[in-house]
């Protein structure tokens, strides 16, 4: 095992999100998603001039059952919305379930709450040992990495050889020139992440910091995409591999990142 020094910011509970906050993120998802749906593929006619892409606000608020001067509050941060409604505009935005839960994550009355990590998060990282051969890396709830194995260090490098503020999940697969098939899901996990913890001054550091050293990538940085991890699947060293991303404690700003490659066949014999 490789362990990271645990930073102030892995140290201490993430910056609350005020309900302001987490309301004008929310309208900007909506936004983002509405742009992407084809009126096509939502039974409308795709002909005409449109001076929009994907739907109009009145389309979607038709479509979702609401009324236009509700779903236009609720995407500029005015109004709140129950569950059952988040899900009827979410699946006309065609998110799947991890999407509308985040959107319902968005509208509740308090922020989940997340205690320091601290010892018990040190603690885990004793469970990257379990995948000797396969890369992986203990994330807290800004996905700031807390530890890593021999195979990450082997892989992607040694987050340790970077200044703290640096070993970020998504700065150090960017480094490395991760393949887009791991970087994209890991950077939709970091917007939802964002999006929760809106205001969080480390989360605002991470995000200057991706653009200032990886302006490259500025169209994954300001994506909005959200939804599953998934298991995407991507070649590591030559070989091909698929990333899992794990809550071994059930909670959800406790996770691990791990790349499996597949077990090898073994050998007829006789």
């Amino acid at each position: 095992m490789v362990p990271v020094e645990v930073t102030p910011w892995t140290a201490t509970p993430a910056t609350p999100a005020t309900p302001a906050a987490r309301r004008r993120e929310l309208g900007a998802c909506l936004r983002a998603y509405r742009r992407l749906v084809e009126p096509a593929s939502v039974g409308l006619p795709a002909g005409g001039r449109r001076r929009i892409q994907g739907l109009r606000r009145e389309e979607l608020a038709s479509l979702a059952g609401v009324s236009l001067t509700w779903y236009t509050g609720l995407e500029q941060g005015r109004v709140t919305a129950s569950a059952q409604v988040l899900d009827a505009v979410g699946r006309v935005l065609r998110l799947d379930e991890v999407g509308r839960r985040h959107l319902r994550r968005l509208v509740a009355p308090e922020p989940p709450a997340i205690a320091p990590p601290g010892e018990h998060l040190r603690g885990l990282a004793g469970l990257l040992d379990s995948w000797p051969a396969s890369p992986a890396a203990l994330l807290d709830h800004h996905l700031d990495i807390v530890a890593t194995n021999a195979a990450w260090a082997r892989a992607w490098g040694d987050p340790a050889g970077h200044e703290p503020a640096r070993r970020h999940v998504l700065w150090l697969l960017a480094a490395a020139s991760a393949p887009a098939e791991l970087l994209l899901p890991v950077a939709r996990q970091f917007r939802m992440a964002a999006d929760l913890h809106a205001g969080d001054p480390r989360i605002a550091e991470i995000g200057a910091l991706l653009r200032a050293d990886h302006p490259a990538l500025d169209l994954v940085w300001d994506c909005r995409g959200i939804g599953a991890f998934g298991h995407p699947t991507f070649d590591l060293v030559g070989e091909p591999a698929a990333a899992h991303l794990l809550h071994p404690t059930g909670r959800p700003e406790i996770a691990v990142l791990v790349a499996a490659r597949p077990r090898p066949r073994p050998r007829r014999t006789g």
